[in-house]
């Protein structure tokens, strides 16, 4: 062992309580600590005397009496434990009466009807369509990545001989990532078009 065992290993190593493995290992430690070989020969001392003050009972111990009041105290136990355990009685609630479920609709239709007209008058929610000239076209291939606007292009490669994981998302962007086969080295491309 690097270390000494916890107080809890050498009290179970002396009452030959500790796995075989464990018990082999605290056995070495024991054999290079004497302050360690120390603590076990005292806890077997004590066990030793607990030992003999339990043979020392009390004469006029009842045992019956002190079976029945055991016993009286596991019923106890497991009593209060069955009714910690079960379930609550939920009492239901009333249902709300029809007219109160008509005029829960009305409102709600109506709630929706504001939003929706107020959501159809905002300028910003209603966008000129998009000149297909003027657009950015984005294109995911084997090799890397490629965005063309206007007649310029603009082309990422993968010079690997794997080819490139690439994909392409809803709103116009794409990405591709490749890992180099010599160094290991992974690179993500992503270009998102505007």
């Amino acid at each position: 062992m690097t270390s000494h065992p916890g107080p809890e290993q050498l009290a179970l190593f002396a009452g030959n309580d500790l796995p075989a493995w464990t018990a082999l290992r605290v056995r070495v430690h024991l054999y290079a600590c004497a302050h360690c070989s120390a603590e076990v020969a005292a806890l077997r001392s004590l066990r030793q005397e607990l030992r003999h003050r339990a043979v020392e009972l009390p004469e006029d111990l009842d045992w019956s009496a002190l079976e029945a009041e055991m016993g009286a105290n596991i019923r106890l136990g497991l009593s209060a434990g069955a009714i910690v355990d079960r379930p609550a009685v939920k009492e239901a609630l009333p249902l709300p009466e029809p007219a109160g479920w008509r005029l829960a609709v009305v409102l709600a239709s109506l709630s929706f009807v504001a939003v929706a007209g107020w959501w159809l008058r905002n300028p910003a929610n209603l966008r000129p369509a998009a000149d297909p000239a003027a657009s950015v076209l984005s294109e995911a291939r084997p090799d890397g990545l490629a965005l063309q606007n206007s007649g310029a292009a603009l082309t990422l490669l993968n010079h690997s001989e794997q080819p490139a994981v690439t994909t392409v998302s809803w709103d116009g962007g794409a990405r591709a990532s490749f890992v180099d086969s010599e160094t290991g080295q992974v690179t993500i491309h992503h270009v998102s078009a505007q």
